[in-house]
C-alpha cells in the first residue's frame, strides 16, 4: 500500500509539472506584411461595400504607413481593422477582406497587419522600392522605409495586445505592385529578378527563411503596356522560391487603373485562401502528454469543481483546484501554489 501511494503521488507530480510547463506557453499571434503601390493602397470606395462588409474585425489589428496618401488620423498607430484604411477615409485596399477572411477561418485569433504602400512606385528604382541584392546591398529610399515601419510598428504592438500573453510572429508578405514597371521595357525586363531579391531581402531582414509570400498580378489593362512581361515574372518567381504563390486579378472590377471596392474584396479574399491553403506553420506547437491516474480506492475524496489553469486559442486546459493547493486526502502529498512570477507558475510539492 505503501508503495501504491509512492506511485500515485509521483504521477500527480507528473501530471501537475506537464500542466505547470504549458501554463507557461504564449499564444502566437500571425502578422502580415502588406506593401507595394496605389492598388495595395487601396482607392476602393467602403461605400461599394454592403453594411455586413463594413463592419470591423475586432481580433485584427492593423498599423499603417503610406507615404502620401491615407487618413492622416489612421497613419503610424495600430487600430482595429475596418473601412478607411485606403488612399482616404472612406478607401479600402485588399487588408479589410485578407483580414476578415483570416479571422473567420481562426475564430478567437488575434491577427495583425503591417501596411507600407505607396502610390505610383517602381520596384525597379533606387528611389523607391529597389531591393538591397539589386543595388550592391543598398535598398531603395521605400524599402528601407519598409524596414522601418516594420520595427517601429512592432515596437509599438503591446499598445493593443498584451504581449505577455501573445508572441507576434511573422506568418506572410503580400506584395501587390509592378503596374509601373510595366510602363517601361527595361523595367519590366528586370522585374524577374528584382521581386526575386526582394522576397530573398525580406526574408533575410525578418530573419525568416520560408516566409509565405502571396503576389496579387496586376490587371492586363493597356496601359501597363509590358504586364505580360511583369505577369510572366510573378509566375517564373514562383517556380524559383519556395512558399511564393500568385493571385490573378484579371477580371476583377475596376475603373481602368485602380480597383473598385468588389475588385478588393476579391483580392483580400483570395489572398487569405491562398495563405491558409498553405498551412504554414509560423509558430511551435504547445502539445501536452498526459497521464491519465487510474483511481482504484474509493476512499479517494471527490475534488472541488475544476477551474481553468490556463486558456490557448479556445483550448482550455484545466486541473482540480484541490490538486493546486491542499493536501491529497489518500497520499498525504501536500501540494502548495508558491508563486507566480510573469509566465511561469511555480508548484511545491511535499511528501510522498
Amino acid at each position: 500500500m505503501i508503495e501504491f501511494k509512492k506511485q500515485l503521488s509521483r504521477k500527480m507530480v507528473a501530471t501537475l509539472f506537464c500542466c505547470t510547463i504549458l501554463a507557461q506557453a504564449k499564444i502566437d499571434m500571425p502578422v502580415f506584411l502588406l506593401s507595394g503601390q496605389s492598388n495595395m493602397t487601396g482607392y476602393a470606395s467602403a461605400g461599394d461595400l454592403s453594411a455586413d462588409q463594413k463592419k470591423t474585425v475586432d481580433n485584427v489589428k492593423i498599423y499603417m504607413d503610406l507615404v502620401w496618401e491615407g487618413d492622416a488620423s489612421k497613419l503610424r498607430k495600430w487600430l482595429t481593422l475596418g473601412p478607411g484604411f485606403g488612399s482616404n477615409a472612406n478607401n479600402i485596399g485588399p487588408e479589410l477582406f485578407m483580414g476578415r477572411t483570416l479571422s473567420e477561418a481562426m475564430p478567437g485569433k488575434k491577427i495583425a497587419l503591417i501596411k507600407c504602400s505607396s502610390g505610383s512606385t517602381y520596384l525597379g528604382k533606387s528611389s523607391d522600392w529597389l531591393p538591397p541584392s539589386s543595388n550592391n546591398g543598398n535598398g531603395g529610399t521605400l524599402y528601407k522605409r519598409m524596414i522601418s515601419t516594420i520595427n517601429t510598428a512592432l515596437k509599438g504592438i503591446n499598445a493593443v495586445i498584451d504581449t505577455t500573453q501573445y508572441t507576434p510572429r511573422w506568418a506572410g508578405f503580400v506584395w501587390l505592385q509592378g503596374e509601373f514597371d510595366a510602363q517601361d521595357q527595361n523595367l519590366a525586363n528586370a522585374y524577374e529578378k528584382n521581386l526575386t531579391n526582394l522576397i530573398n531581402d525580406i526574408r533575410k531582414d525578418l530573419k525568416i527563411s520560408d516566409l509565405p509570400v502571396i503576389i496579387p498580378m496586376i490587371d492586363v489593362q493597356g496601359q501597363w503596356r509590358y504586364n505580360s512581361t511583369v505577369r510572366a515574372a510573378n509566375i517564373a518567381v514562383t517556380k524559383k522560391l519556395t512558399n511564393v504563390d500568385t493571385l490573378d486579378t484579371k477580371g476583377f472590377s475596376t475603373d481602368g487603373t485602380h480597383y473598385k471596392g468588389q475588385g478588393q474584396v476579391k483580392i483580400g479574399t483570395y489572398t487569405a485562401q491562398r495563405w491558409l491553403k498553405m498551412d504554414y506553420k509560423y509558430g511551435p506547437t504547445v502539445s501536452a502528454e498526459y497521464h491519465h491516474i487510474t483511481q482504484t480506492s474509493a476512499s479517494l475524496a471527490p475534488v472541488a469543481t475544476s477551474r481553468v489553469l490556463f486558456d490557448l486559442s479556445g483550448r482550455k486546459i484545466t486541473t482540480p483546484d484541490r490538486l493546486l493547493n491542499g493536501t491529497h486526502p489518500y497520499t498525504g502529498v501536500l501540494l502548495s501554489k508558491t508563486s507566480q512570477n510573469g509566465q511561469c507558475l511555480k508548484m511545491l510539492f511535499v511528501g510522498e
